[in-house]
């Protein structure tokens, strides 16, 4: 069964040959709190983080720019280490953060699939299957066979966001919800996505959009500089959220 555990978790990490051109440092009015080690900077990005989620559990980030989102994803992603605290995972992760994240220029749209598909862990009888489900969803026509460096952004979109037809994970990880210009594309990737996130039993997702957030979670963490501020009822967080935002503004 999935579940996270997170106690007293903090990350920092160091940013090389920033010092002799950063006058001051600490607290800053958005992002982390950086600190000197002399030939280097220090950005301490979560501070004490704790949080306990089990089976069922549809959770939002909320914080400005810089509070500690996308570092408390990529922590429980497995994709940064831990400076201090625990953490315990259970479940297989699907982190969404960017699609075209490993996409080969040089592959065609088939060799990406099929590269996806292992890395995803598909079954190898199944992977033609899944491949030719993703040209289908794409529409790419005989540019799948062609390399993606000679793509457009607009057709390297439709190709990542066709991808997602392989993606699964008990546990599902989201940096915003994921949408494109081409409004057949979009409509493609917004049924994935719902596929994707109704399958999880546990979803953690960042975003700005109440909407977004409404519609796919009841409990709302809000961080700010790198702690957690609350955690709670969705209507409870945003409203504070909100207020705080409201004052920050003045």
């Amino acid at each position: 069964m999935a579940s996270i555990h997170l106690k007293d978790v903090s990350a920092n990490y160091l940013v090389y040959g920033a010092s002799s051109k950063t006058k001051s440092v600490g607290t800053q009015t958005i992002g982390a709190e950086i600190r000197s080690k002399g030939r280097f900077l220090e950005v301490q990005a979560l501070k004490g983080i704790s949080i306990d989620l089990k089976k069922g559990d549809k959770v939002g980030l909320v914080g400005i720019n810089g509070s500690g989102k996308s570092t408390l994803l990529k922590v429980l992603a497995k994709c940064l280490s831990i400076s201090s605290g625990s953490i315990e995972i259970e479940g297989s992760l699907c982190p969404q953060f960017s699609l075209a994240s490993g996409m080969r220029q040089p592959l065609s749209g088939r060799g990406n699939s099929v590269l996806k598909c292992l890395y995803h862990g598909v079954p190898m009888r199944k992977i033609n299957q899944h491949v030719e489900q993703i040209k289908e969803l794409a529409g790419l026509g005989e540019y799948f066979e062609m390399p993606v460096r000679t793509y457009s952004a607009g057709m390297r979109s439709r190709l990542a966001m066709s991808l997602m037809s392989i993606m699964s994970g008990d546990i599902v990880i989201m940096d915003e919800w994921i949408s494109a210009a081409d409004a057949t594309i979009n409509e493609i990737a917004s049924k994935l996505q719902t596929n994707l996130l109704s399958s999880a039993e546990i979803l953690v997702m960042a975003s700005h959009s109440e909407r977004v957030l409404k519609d796919w979670t009841d409990r709302v963490i809000w961080l700010d500089h790198g702690k957690i501020m609350e955690d709670g009822p969705i209507d409870d967080v945003l409203k504070s959220y909100r207020e705080f935002v409201r004052s920050t503004a003045r």
